[in-house]
């Protein structure tokens, strides 16, 4: 789901529906038209999801345009993805801020065709997101990227404040919509697979892996049950470094490869990447690129107030907000109290529980890097052995035979390495 899906288009053309395009786009051409509830008419589509497709309708009752998502049929049999659209439609109608998109009607419709698909209404946007505006020829400047993402903080600490972790912060999930008076708001999308209080348990197993891995922690990429805020914190580290840098911090070509990357490398320098920069901006990103999530920023609040100085104007008194909303909340997601607070918060048991479980993970990542990095050792120091014996023999009859033991020096430290590390890990169990 894209942030293109809930936008007006206003530059490209509508594509034809015909009958020869496949089931999904001969559903969506028998809905055009289509009364729902007898007040949405389905005018056309303008977006499709791997759950949903999003139509922009007309509202008779208050005579304007909406974007009107229904869940797709081929989905409606599946109770847990029914449950996750309504979780989504549930979670937007709690969050009133400006910098989250609203909802405004939900449903069931029986209208289109019979059948029985959940439904929600939802603003309709005008702009575009931030990964088209990052492709640009020329992205946004240093200053915009910044103030950008402090609006994406101030949607998340209504989240946060509300109980809940979004989990899928990624550039087409923050949109840009254009006011009338020409000012640019950034709006959060896409709670689909947020977690919250109406479905801590129903959607995320221990152990599911649920988001786009590029924009992932760690600690999600391992139990996606147990990401906290700081969770958020590092996928707006991967998107403010992508809108700064013009790359991405972590590329590959598989997923199983970016997977290892996010939980082996640090990313290149953001101010190597592109001079404009600053260093402390550099840092600010980084620091919510830490492997290790104690060592992120505590909240968005703590994010906005480090971000405020390179955002331009007005940008103290938005990380003031993020913090007020914060403060109030007593959801117990600030998972740390900020320097500037007087006041001691309690954390609760289920956060330590989960602290503790991030911990244990980070030790276990830290042995399978050991173990990976012997049996790399052993690896390459057999295969020089074998590349010497075979292109080199007369070193090996040597009785010298320098490269032939360092060779096999190579190889007996990597096997202690593997070795010591299977035992810890052994031990860990």
């Amino acid at each position: 789901m894209t942030a293109a899906e809930l936008a007006e288009p206003e530059l490209l053309a509508e594509p034809e529906l015909t009958l020869g395009d496949d089931a999904n786009d001969l559903w969506e051409l028998l809905c055009l038209g289509v009364l729902v509830d007898g007040r949405y008419q389905i005018l056309r589509s303008i977006g499709r999801g791997g759950m949903s497709t999003v139509f922009v309708a007309r509202d008779q009752r208050l005579g304007r345009d909406v974007a009107f998502k229904v869940l797709g049929p081929h989905l409606a049999h599946s109770r847990d993805v029914v449950q996750r659209f309504v979780n989504e439609a549930r979670t937007l109608a709690r969050l009133t801020s400006p910098h989250v998109v609203r909802v405004l009607d939900t449903g069931t419709t029986h209208a289109l065709h019979d059948l029985p698909l959940p439904y929600m209404v939802l603003e309709l946007l005008h702009g575009e997101d931030l990964r088209a505006r990052g492709e640009r020829r020329r992205g946004p400047s240093v200053t915009q990227a910044v103030s950008y993402l402090l609006q994406a903080c101030e949607g998340l600490a209504a989240a946060h404040a509300a109980g809940v972790i979004h989990r899928d912060i990624k550039p087409e999930n923050l949109f840009i919509e254009r006011q009338l008076d020409g000012r640019e708001v950034v709006k959060l999308l896409d709670f689909g697979i947020a977690r919250s209080p109406v479905s801590l348990s129903e959607l995320t197993q221990a152990g599911a892996t649920v988001g786009s891995p590029r924009y992932m922690s760690p600690e999600q990429l391992s139990d996606a049950s147990a990401a906290d805020v700081r969770s958020d914190i590092w996928s707006l580290g991967v998107v403010l470094y992508e809108l700064l840098g013009g790359v991405p911090p972590f590329r590959a070509e598989s997923t199983l490869e970016m997977c290892s990357q996010i939980l082996m490398r640090k990313p290149v320098r953001l101010d190597r990447i592109r001079s404009e920069v600053p260093r402390a901006l550099a840092q600010v990103v980084h620091r919510c690129l830490e492997l290790e999530p104690a060592r992120r920023y505590a909240d968005v609040g703590e994010l906005a107030r480090a971000l405020a100085p390179f955002a331009g104007d007005g940008s103290a008194d938005t990380a003031q907000r993020i913090e007020r909303e914060l403060d109030s909340s007593h959801t117990g997601l600030v998972v740390a109290p900020r320097p500037t607070e007087t006041a001691v918060r309690r954390v609760p048991s289920e956060r330590v529980r989960s602290r503790d479980t991030h911990t244990s993970y980070l030790r276990s990542v830290r042995r399978r890097r050991l173990f990976a990095r012997g049996l790399f050792a052993v690896s390459m120091g057999g295969m020089s052995a074998l590349l010497m014996q075979a292109f080199l023999p007369d070193i090996f009859e040597h009785p010298v035979g320098t490269l032939s033991r360092a060779s096999d020096a190579v190889m007996r430290a990597g096997s202690e390495i593997a070795t010591s590390a299977e035992r810890a890990m052994d031990r860990e169990r």
